[in-house]
């Protein structure tokens, strides 16, 4: 499982989303190295005639998960494979609403989750491939940060991925995962010593302490801006002076080959306390 953590940065004006990297298999850990912040590319295309389609709307929204990677994963691949081949009826030109993106997530949740628990035995956990979802970033349409919530639900006997849009603001956050009520207890034990510790410290302070065993690795950091989403690159401290580096998901960026003439990451987000 996992630990994602939702809030809106008033001082900088942006929408900011963390959560670790640990992904667990079993008893165990598979990788300290997962993915669980991605990006989604919505691309609208107009036909021109000719059978020539040219694109006139790029976005970009962000996508995190809890959960089960396998399906969580699948649903982010088909469903950005579909917003990234959006095609216009005749006439329309207006820009795709946050919410539009955040139905698809939820009708290829669905289908994902249906399909891989039909296939499990009888003696396997009927949750196995259950995850819950964020979607979000800043609505073209509407033109404010939203953001949605993806819930998986069995209650009614039924599995249903519920959908529900989530309140963003100052001084408020949203969590999801396994470890997200440990994060909550962290944030409250953090502000007795600060009177405000911030999100991110809270996190890094929970992977320090190893407060679960299904919650670890590192962090990492998906920002939504009025202009985008995007992942950005952290600084970690290293061994001491000197040793800083840049990484993503935990890997140094520096030991990528250079792409001609391009190193990886303009910016970072670097110590949190």
């Amino acid at each position: 499982m996992t630990v994602v953590v939702l809030w809106y940065r008033k001082s900088l004006g942006e929408l900011w989303c963390a959560a670790d990297t640990r992904i667990s298999r079993g008893g165990g850990t598979a990788t300290d190295g997962g993915p669980k912040i991605l990006p989604i590319p919505v691309v609208c295309h107009k036909s021109e005639g000719n059978k020539k389609w040219n694109s006139f709307r790029r976005y970009n929204f962000g996508f995190a998960y809890a959960g089960s990677t396998l399906s969580a994963i699948s649903t982010h691949a088909l469903a950005t494979a579909c917003t990234q081949n959006l095609a216009a009826n005749r006439g329309y030109e207006k820009p795709v609403t946050l919410k539009a993106v955040a139905e698809l997530f939820q009708s290829v949740g669905e289908h994902y989750i249906c399909d891989m628990s039909a296939r499990l035995g009888v003696s396997d956990n009927n949750k196995s491939y259950f995850f819950d979802a964020l979607v979000f970033g800043f609505c073209p349409v509407e033109r404010v940060f939203k953001a949605y919530m993806l819930v998986s639900n069995i209650a009614t006997g039924t599995f249903r991925m519920l959908l529900a849009e989530m309140l963003i603001g100052p001084d408020r956050y949203h969590s999801i995962g396994s470890g997200s009520t440990a994060f909550e207890k962290l944030h409250v034990e953090l502000e007795q010593f600060h009177h405000n510790p911030g999100v991110l410290t809270t996190l890094e302070e929970m992977l320090k302490r190893e407060v679960q065993p299904d919650v670890g690795g590192h962090l990492q950091i998906g920002v939504s801006k009025t202009t985008g989403f995007r992942i950005i690159p952290v600084l970690n401290r290293g061994d001491g002076p000197g040793k800083a580096y840049v990484s993503f998901l935990g890997w140094d960026t520096t030991s990528a080959r250079m792409f001609e003439g391009y190193s990886v990451g303009y910016e970072s987000c670097g110590n949190f306390q």
